[in-house]
């Protein structure tokens, strides 16, 4: 397992991890440019990051890696469908008022239940952080299918919190990837509310 870890100015990295991260901000890449091939990216990330969380006793984010696996199959498709028959581009949609409630009420809902269900595993570490990070993650997975600009949002709101994980079980590459994933969620919301009322002004 040593042969897998690597030294960088005192800090130890490991190598599944770096690469996890790599595949990572090259999913932020497309997402950033909302291009399908971040689906693409969106199933080989999840793949290392179940194992990962595993091993670091992050069982709601690891539970979630699986569940983007299937959403990432899902956005493809949908994002596919959604594509304009002359440019191929994707169109970019804003979050109908009606749902804002619900969303949240969902990601309250889902951090008590998955915090209280961590609780209960005594090896599990940081079950709030985890849970309310997870459930943010489920909707906003679920926003990005729907091409909705407002999943910026929860992004930026996740990120500072997956860094705070990182760091306190000592996986640097992935703090590192997610503060790179808030610099770009705060580009990517502006970005993508831009192309949004582009779209609607010349319609």
């Amino acid at each position: 397992m040593d042969s897998l870890q690597f030294t960088i100015c005192n800090i130890q990295f490991d190598t599944i991890e770096v690469v996890g991260a790599v595949v990572g901000l090259a999913y932020l890449f497309f997402e950033y440019r909302a291009s399908i091939w971040t689906w693409v990216f969106g199933v080989l990330m999840p793949i290392v990051y179940v194992y990962l969380f595993f091993r670091n006793g992050l069982y709601a984010n690891m539970t979630i890696n699986i569940y983007y696996i299937v959403a990432s199959v899902y956005g493809f498709v949908a994002w596919r469908r959604a594509r304009t028959d002359e440019a191929q581009d994707t169109r970019i949609e804003s979050c109908p008022r009606r749902y804002a409630v619900p969303l949240l009420v969902v990601i309250a809902v889902l951090t008590g239940v998955l915090t209280f269900v961590l609780m209960q595993l005594k090896e599990s570490q940081f079950p709030l952080l985890d849970g309310l990070s997870a459930s943010l993650s489920i909707v906003m997975m679920y926003m990005l299918s729907r091409r909705w600009y407002q999943q910026w949002l929860l992004c930026i709101v996740t990120e500072p919190i997956m860094v705070a994980l990182g760091l306190l079980t000592g996986m640097y590459a992935t703090s590192i990837m997610y503060t790179v994933y808030l610099v770009v969620a705060i580009m990517g919301y502006f970005k993508w509310r831009k192309t949004y009322r582009k779209q609607i002004y010349i319609q």
